[in-house]
């Protein structure tokens, strides 16, 4: 730090100038000389022989007195001239030191640029606000890019180091971290005045160099691994990059080197991973993949455009297992299992949908598609699902302990119902099916035959149960009926007289 109370004619020779006094261009000469010799002293660390305050004061009245030019020029000359002897020392660094050379000399320029700057402050303020100069802060850092980080024999192999230590960290080795981090927020300091360093001499470079290395190693995993392990690999590159944007490179970089892994790991093999044989995408819903899927479903919705090959396949293995029941001749014999076959595909890709592809309103449009495609072409699904229902009321409830269970039985009919184009059809089974039950008492509970008219209600309305409701209101008036007539009749037939009863009683004697 410099020293606020050093004394006039201190170790560094400074001469003390009124600002008062009128100053010729040799006095001027001589004050600069003065501050010249300080900021050598700062290079040199021998900055707490020096005192602030005289030094501040000179500097003050070469601006006054109209020697701003003289000044900024002569400043701009000895940081220049001692950065070309700091940029040897960096040229003249062996690959293995030059990162650390390049730190210690980086930290050290900054910090004596900031003695030199507060030095300067006046000038700054006035001068070179007047005049619109840089500032001298920043004046440092461009002679310290132009000469030091730009030098023919730095800045190559600057880049060349940062590229091979991020090529050895993908390949499973360490690295420093730290120090690559300190690279990289020097070349980010760098960029003043308008010149972004870190992205031309840096970013871009790196980039190229990342789509390269994906590609190559893209194609070489796809072709030896199966679609889950391709897609694990793929996950693992992406949160790794994510990771040294986050550890030691600019967050400016983390979208763009997304976007470029993104193109690489998905855009371009997302079609061969969904078809791979064995491995694929149909291989998947087919074996239960649930967690595999919800991988790709994660992969994939960053590159949203591939999802819809996603759905496709989805909807294809939907209408090929709905084509198996249709045609499968034991199913066909059996409307209960045909039903439950269907309800047990429906519950199937309902858990993809669900944990796979977390809800996506898109899948959801896909599955329901899938199911009216392959159900409405059979027209004895309406008939099978209103036999089914039968089935269910007159035996099928008597296990369920629940009335949570009963309601869960009687959404799955509904989830199937909502499917059916011919839902007249439908109703007009049901109407037979359930008068049957009716008039035989057959049916297991009211309340439940009650609560699927009113979830087909909500389905339909209020007039495609209008006749539903009407037969439950005829059975009830008819219960009401022939209560009102048991009653008048017992009440109308007279009771056995006492005399009567007696005769009885002696002539049975």
């Amino acid at each position: 730090m410099l020293a606020a109370g050093a004394k006039k004619g201190g170790a560094a020779g400074i001469r003390q100038f009124r600002s008062g006094e009128p100053m010729d261009e040799k006095e001027s000469n001589r004050t600069w000389e003065c501050l010249k010799h300080a900021i050598h002293q700062i290079h040199q660390h021998n900055a707490s022989t020096l005192s602030f305050e005289e030094l501040y004061r000179n500097a003050y009245n070469l601006v006054l007195h109209k020697y701003g030019e003289l000044l900024y020029n002569g400043v701009h000359g000895v940081v220049a001239e001692h950065l070309q002897e700091v940029a040897m020392s960096c040229a003249d660094c062996p690959d293995d030191r030059l990162l650390e050379e390049l730190k210690r000399q980086w930290d050290d320029h900054k910090t004596t640029m900031v003695m030199i700057r507060d030095i300067l402050m006046y000038m700054d303020r006035n001068f070179v606000s007047q005049y619109k100069k840089v500032p001298v802060y920043e004046m440092g850092l461009i002679i310290f890019r132009e000469s030091v980080s730009g030098h023919s024999r730095v800045k190559t192999r600057l880049l060349t180091l940062m590229l091979d230590n991020i090529a050895a960290e993908r390949r499973g080795e360490q690295v420093d971290r730290i120090l690559l981090k300190h690279t990289v927020n020097m070349l980010v300091e760098l960029g003043v005045q308008g010149k972004s360093v870190y992205r031309e001499s840096f970013e871009e470079p790196f980039l190229d160099a990342t789509r390269k290395f994906y590609q190559d190693e893209s194609v070489r995993y796809i072709s030896q691994n199966t679609c889950s392990d391709y897609l694990r690999r793929a996950e693992l590159r992406l949160k790794e990059e994510r990771g040294r944007v986050e550890s030691y490179l600019h967050e400016s970089t983390l979208e763009r080197v997304q976007e470029l892994c993104d193109k690489e790991w998905i855009l371009a093999h997302y079609t061969a991973l969904i078809n791979m044989e064995n491995s694929g995408c149909a291989w998947m819903f087919e074996q239960d993949k649930v967690q595999d899927l919800e991988r790709m479903y994660r992969l994939f919705s960053r590159v949203p455009q591939t999802l819809k090959e996603v759905q496709k396949v989805m909807m294809d293995r939907i209408c090929e297992s709905g084509k198996d029941i249709l045609n499968d001749p034991e199913k066909v014999k059996d409307p209960v299992s045909f039903i439950a076959a269907i309800q047990a595909l429906k519950q199937k890709y309902d858990r993809f949908v669900k944990e796979s592809f977390k809800e996506n309103k898109y899948f959801q449009l896909a599955q329901k598609q899938a199911f009216e495609s392959f159900l409405n072409k059979d027209t004895r699904t309406a008939q099978y699902l209103s036999l089914y229902v039968d089935d269910m009321f007159r035996k099928g409830l008597k296990g369920m302990s629940s009335d949570v269970d009963v309601e869960a039985s009687l959404e799955q009919v509904v989830t199937v119902f909502r499917f059916l184009q011919d839902k007249d059809v439908f109703e007009n089974f049901y109407k037979q099916h359930l008068s049957r039950r009716l008039l035989t008492g057959r049916s297991v509970s009211d309340e439940a035959e009650k609560s699927m008219i009113s979830k087909l209600k909500s389905e339909c309305g209020h007039q495609y149960t209008s006749k539903l409701e009407g037969m439950f209101q005829d059975m009830k008036l008819s219960e009401e009926l022939m209560k009102q007539y048991k009653s008048s009749f017992h009440s109308t037939t007279p009771a056995p007289s006492s005399s009567s009863a007696a005769a009885a009683s002696s002539a049975s004697s």
